[in-house]
Parts: structure tokens; C-alpha cells; sequence
């Protein structure tokens, strides 16, 4: 019995195919570009114009190898923006925005914890607190400036070059 199951499973197994869905292209009259997997779907008066698509395996990839029908025995070549600048250099340059970015904030959650501290104490009238005031909240003021400068440079600036230079979007996300 435990010889007619297996033999069964490796005949099931040995007589799989792949299975491959064709695909079909067709333009309709205002130039609207349409694709299916079903011929019937396609309108009767652009039957006759549906060409079938054909894929390209060698753009496909799982992990680091790439899949295919065996026909692509290479690996995977790595994308490059227009200046020839790859994942990495994208990567380092968000993290380094990003960095400065938490450095300033920690040096304004700083200041913010040292005003909640002092507003606990009592106060005494001396020129020399008084002129710490105003240079904490001028350096308040600063890293705000900062901080806000950064926030754009990191979410609206640095997005906007990465597209500019054909790099992917997921390069400079965290």
C-alpha cells in the first residue's frame, strides 16, 4: 500500500507541467491600453487586434536568485539611478538626514525638559537667569528652524531628487 501511495504522489509530481497564463494586449479606439488573461474579455471588434504578451522571466526574482524557465543564468543585475548611484548611497544619505534630524530633537527635548524643571523651582529675579532664559529660547527657536528644515529635506527634498535620478522610492524609506 505504502509503495502504490508513493509511486502515485511521484507520478502526480512527474506529470505536472508548469502552467503558464497568456496574456493579452489590446488598444481601444481612444487609445486606451488594456491587458487580460482571458480572450473572451476582450471586446469583439478588438479581437482581432489582441496580441499576446510576452513575458520576461529574467525580470523576475526571488530573494537574490533570479526565477525563470532556466534561461536566465546570470544574477540579478542591480538597479543604478541615472547617475549610476545604487541602493546604498541612497540609504546612507536618508540615514544621515535622519540622524541629524533625531540629534536636534533630542537637543530641543533637552531644553524643553530643563524649562518643565525650572518652572517646578522658585523663581529669583537675577540678570544672569534672565539672560539664560532668553539664549535657551533663542537656541529654542534655532533647532525648531533646524528640526523643520531637516523634516523637509528628509520627506519632500530628498524624494523629489531620488525620482528625479530614477532611484526607487523604497531606497530612502525607513
Amino acid at each position: 500500500m505504502r509503495r502504490l501511495t508513493v509511486s502515485a504522489v511521484c507520478i502526480l509530481l512527474f506529470s505536472l507541467s508548469p502552467a503558464w497564463a497568456e496574456f493579452y494586449r489590446y488598444v481601444d479606439r481612444d487609445g486606451k491600453e488594456f491587458f487580460t488573461n482571458d480572450l473572451k474579455q476582450v471586446p469583439q471588434e478588438y479581437r482581432s487586434s489582441a496580441a499576446p504578451v510576452k513575458t520576461d522571466d529574467s525580470r523576475v526574482s526571488v530573494g537574490d536568485k533570479p526565477v525563470g524557465s532556466g534561461r536566465s543564468t546570470g544574477t540579478m543585475k542591480e538597479h543604478k539611478d541615472k547617475d549610476g548611484r545604487g541602493e546604498q548611497y541612497w540609504r546612507k544619505r536618508a540615514d544621515k538626514l535622519r540622524q541629524q534630524l533625531r540629534t536636534y530633537q533630542d537637543e530641543y527635548d533637552l531644553i524643553v525638559k530643563q524649562e518643565k524643571d525650572e518652572e517646578g523651582k522658585p523663581r529669583k529675579l537675577t540678570s544672569r537667569k534672565n539672560k539664560s532664559l532668553s539664549s535657551r529660547e533663542k537656541k529654542k527657536a534655532l533647532l525648531e528652524k533646524k528640526i523643520s528644515r531637516k523634516k523637509q529635506e528628509l520627506e519632500v527634498d530628498l524624494p523629489e531628487i531620488a525620482r528625479k535620478a530614477d532611484a526607487y522610492p523604497g531606497w530612502i524609506r525607513e
